[in-house]
């Protein structure tokens, strides 16, 4: 009898997705509508931030606040090494060069003292990436911004969901940007999120998202080109359409209960896996919940244990290659310990609202005989 295959990510897949979808193809509006904006102002009501503007993926909402926080090229962005390139590549694209920043394995936050002896006048932001959901310090990540006077941008590209002192992850920076991408917390096909300071500042981002056009003013009474519209800053092509958008909002009244399931299987995880000898799950930093995006262990022997859970049909991954050896960014390696460490060490195990009861037990049956074996 073959293994039981549990998946690693399993996208949200709703009939009301379906629904969603059909009208809006149905209507035509597929390009734009107003589910965009019904979207942006839910989600401002999910993290906590008041002024939200709506991109096509996650990277166009880096490259977004990125340029609206000052960066140009040349300038350098301290960001961390593990992570992924659907992020780090806006620095880039934007002539801008990457500062590595170390990440600590033991809660798997950015290392806090490695930024502090980096941010040189060089550095004109810090993106802090909450990894697989679990949040970094951001309260003494923005006091050390906060003194240098660096914009802060937190990337919460698998977080929602995930908190800090009581507070949504994304809440603390200047700027913020999410996921829609379809196995994240929200399935928006594809999509993402940017959370500006103020008013002014998504405005600015709105018209950038779409060439800098000012849609207010762009076309005349005639629905043509209005001549007298002026386009003072050239941006990109990253508005979100109307149909991932109304497919994202058709499932926003399960999130909150695909969480709670969530927190439940990381409990039970968590409860059946601490105090093994070679196997350890990553801790959260204080007054931390995680999103759990994939539950954390660092193992002594992960390859091992990576190719025992893939043979018996349980999908677990060891995530991210870190970002300073590609040479596409132009850096050397850098010298990080603890990434070092993640590299050899760390894994991810199925940690989600599909997991029954039972492929929680086999998970944890599966790890600890493999541990034995």
């Amino acid at each position: 009898m073959d293994a039981p295959t549990i998946d690693l990510f399993h996208p949200v897949n709703l009939p009301e997705m379906e629904a969603a979808a059909l009208d809006v193809l149905r209507s035509g509006q597929i390009a734009s509508g107003p589910r965009v904006l019904e979207l942006e102002q839910a989600f401002a009501t999910i993290t906590g931030r008041e002024h939200i503007v709506s991109t096509n993926d996650l990277t166009s909402a880096v490259l977004l606040a990125l340029h609206s926080a000052g960066v140009r090229a040349g300038d350098e962005v301290a960001t961390l090494a593990f992570s992924c390139l659907q992020s780090n590549s806006a620095i880039s694209h934007l002539g801008a060069r990457p500062v590595w920043i170390d990440v600590d394995p033991a809660t798997m936050a950015m290392s806090v003292e490695d930024l502090a002896t980096k941010l040189t006048p060089s550095v004109k932001a810090v993106m802090v990436y909450h990894i697989a959901g679990y949040p970094s310090d951001t309260v003494r990540i923005a006091a050390l911004c906060s003194e240098r006077g660096i914009p802060l941008i937190e990337d919460c590209n698998n977080a929602i969901g995930a908190t800090l002192d009581g507070h949504p992850v994304g809440t603390v920076g200047d700027y913020a940007v999410y996921s829609l991408y379809p196995n994240r917390q929200i399935n928006g096909i594809d999509g993402g999120m940017l959370a500006t300071p103020d008013a002014t500042t998504a405005a600015r981002a709105t018209r950038l998202r779409r060439f800098g056009v000012d849609g207010a003013f762009f076309r005349d009474a005639r629905g043509e080109i209005n001549p007298e519209s002026d386009v003072p800053e050239i941006g990109w092509s990253a508005a979100l359409n109307n149909l991932n958008a109304a497919v994202a909002l058709s499932q926003l009244k399960t999130l909150s209960d695909r969480m709670a399931r969530t927190f439940v299987v990381a409990g039970r995880l968590s409860d059946a896996l601490s105090g093994l000898r070679r196997l350890r799950p990553v801790r959260p930093v204080r007054s931390a919940i995680p999103a759990f995006w994939g539950f954390l262990v660092l193992s002594e022997h992960r390859d091992a244990l990576l190719l025992h859970l893939k043979t018996h049909g349980i999908k677990s991954s060891i995530f991210h290659q870190r970002n300073d050896w590609y040479t596409g960014f132009g850096t050397p390696r850098a010298k990080l310990p603890g990434t070092e460490l993640v590299m050899k060490q760390l894994l991810a195990l199925p940690c989600g609202w599909w997991l029954s009861d039972e492929q929680i037990q086999f998970i944890v049956d599966a790890v600890r005989a493999a541990r034995e074996a």
